[in-house]
């Protein structure tokens, strides 16, 4: 038995140092006085408190679990097999006190790359289109932090960036789906509400809106290349959905109403409103009366937009000249 035991050891090149073990050093319990009888009998089973000596006193705990030789040559040979034959994979894991020598080893064991030079992104396309370009500055902290901290091989580098940007992208993705179907709603919401109010005119007065918005809101201010700028159109360029937006076309119609009233006569004089502009206000509100008397014959005067109108009907016949 001590002959196949003897030729595997040898074979992984452990003969030597399993053969160190049982040589004591005369204080090393169950026998002392070195040579193997000190450890083992001659069927291989260590003698009691065979590791309590001053020899193994550091790795007591781990060798006392072997009872004999026949054990230990086969945990030796199995460890052997799982680390291969490179003694550069046989290297001892770090602690906070290890020396500079076992966190080399270490790293080097690791693929750890011996500056930040070793480490190359490849930063796809699809990354670029939804995030942007990558920040050199940026990189350059990552890079070193991954090769001080965290010790990582160029694959695992690779792989971490990687994971990172395809959570961030599909984080981004959701939250962009969830903010267009957020203004989808919110755009449904205000047609239904304008055709609610102003029926088949709605188009008719969306269309009055924009050009309401157009004739009173286009300027040109000069920019920083002393070319002229339209406000106006780089509005629409930045958010062209603006030109569709039940929302602001209520807001515009609204503003044509109020500077239809604040029309004065000859463009100031005393103050008071001209018959002409009287009489076409009060001709629009209502058709608009109209409007909502036609979508709820029954109940129309329940309408808050028909009772304001009401009120501003008042208003206009009151400042009718006498």
């Amino acid at each position: 038995m001590f002959k196949l035991l003897i030729r595997r050891l040898d074979r992984y090149g452990m003969y030597g140092g399993i053969c160190r073990v049982f040589e004591g050093d005369g204080d090393s319990g169950g026998g002392g006085g070195g040579g193997e009888a000190g450890f083992v009998g001659s069927d291989g089973v260590f003698a009691e408190n065979w590791a309590s000596g001053e020899s193994f006193k550091e790795n007591e705990a781990m060798l006392s679990r072997y009872k004999n030789v026949t054990d230990m040559a086969n945990s030796l040979v199995d460890t052997k097999k799982k680390f291969g034959r490179n003694p550069d994979t046989l290297v001892e894991i770090p602690s906070e006190t290890s020396g500079d020598d076992v966190r080399t080893a270490w790293r080097k064991a690791n693929g750890v790359p011996e500056t930040v030079d070793g480490y190359a992104y490849d930063y796809s396309d699809d990354f670029a289109t939804k995030l942007g370009p990558l920040k050199d500055d940026r990189m350059v902290a990552v890079k070193d932090f991954a090769h001080k901290e965290l010790g990582l091989s160029p694959a695992k580098f690779q792989k971490l960036l990687d994971f990172y940007h395809t959570n961030i992208v599909s984080d981004t993705d959701a939250f962009s789906a969830e903010l267009e179907e957020g203004n989808n709603q919110r755009f449904e919401d205000g047609t239904a509400m304008l055709k609610g109010l102003w029926l088949d005119g709605t188009d008719d007065r969306t269309a009055a809106a924009l050009a309401h918005l157009q004739a009173y809101g286009e300027i040109e201010v000069k920019g920083a290349d002393g070319e002229m700028v339209n406000p106006l159109e780089k509005l629409f360029e930045e958010a062209p959905q603006l030109k569709q937006s039940p929302w602001l076309t209520m807001i515009m119609d609204n503003m044509a109403q109020k500077m239809g009233e604040a029309t004065r006569k000859g463009g100031g004089g005393d103050g008071a409103l001209s018959l002409d502009s009287i009489n076409s206000q009060i001709t629009d509100i209502r058709n608009q009366q109209d409007v909502i008397r036609k979508g709820n014959p029954v109940n129309f005067k329940g309408n808050p937009q028909f009772k304001d109108l009401e009120g501003r009907l008042k208003v206009l016949y009151q400042k009718k000249p006498a």
